[in-house]
């Protein structure tokens, strides 16, 4: 999905891409897009993130941020909330300096992080639901052990983590999205589709491309949005909504 997005925007006239990655070989091979620039980034190595600001700084800034990293990894709770909700709230708080007033700032999500919530208790929604990174993590943490929808529980924390963003940078515009069920590799090798059939990424990344340029998305913030076209949907015949949390 990430690379979708990055094809998708880097077609744009006048569009540069920084392009995140933790291998920069695998970067230069999405590279040869003009107006696609490299950079080295793990999101979960402080370091990485401060180097990867300093490049982006001495470009000269950036108008949108699109946190995509994720994982999903049932048995590793530490990992899968390591990646899918420290990493994005770090990202973000180093990056945001950067961002222009009413730059754009995209978490990538999931309808499992929605469903995960809705199936709290509403004391646990409510904890979840916190007005700081440290007390997010430490209730989906607790509300992760024994779950068997970790990745649900990291998304959800993902979105009250949105929400939390959208009231700290009010000059900004912080939304996340899901891009559907889609054929990537986060799912493994082995993935079985024969029950359903999955989007392509490129038609999933369309929610991102249209929170950053189509103006009936992208003014909102502190929401979810969904693409809910069916698999074989042409891109450009695609359609993304405003979902409730």
């Amino acid at each position: 999905i990430g690379r979708a997005v990055v094809e998708a925007l880097a077609r744009r006239e006048g569009v540069v891409v920084y392009l995140g990655c933790r291998d920069l070989a695998a970067g230069q091979a999405v590279a040869p897009h003009d107006g696609v620039v490299p950079v080295l980034l793990d999101v979960t190595d402080p370091a990485s993130i401060k180097t990867a600001v300093e490049t982006v700084r001495a470009a000269g800034g950036l108008d949108a941020l699109v946190n995509n990293a994720g994982v999903m990894d049932e048995s590793d709770m530490e990992r899968t909330l390591e990646v899918n909700l420290d990493g994005v709230a770090a990202v973000t708080t180093a990056f945001a300096p950067l961002l222009r007033p009413g730059g754009r700032v995209i978490n990538v999500s999931s309808g499992a992080g929605l469903r995960a919530a809705a199936a709290l208790a509403p004391a646990d929604r409510e904890a979840l639901e916190a007005d700081t990174v440290a007390d997010i993590r430490a209730a989906a943490a607790r509300l992760a052990v024994g779950s068997e929808t970790v990745y649900g529980i990291s998304k959800a924390a993902l979105n009250a983590y949105t929400k939390l963003a959208a009231r700290t940078y009010p000059a900004l515009r912080v939304n996340a999205c899901s891009p559907g069920f889609c054929r990537t590799e986060i799912a493994g090798p082995n993935a079985d589709y024969s029950a359903r059939e999955p989007k392509a990424p490129a038609l999933g990344a369309d929610v991102v491309v249209k929170l950053l340029f189509d103006d009936a998305l992208s003014q909102a913030t502190g929401k979810f949005f969904k693409e809910c076209s069916k698999p074989g949907t042409a891109v450009e015949d695609a359609v993304s909504r405003e979902e409730p949390w």
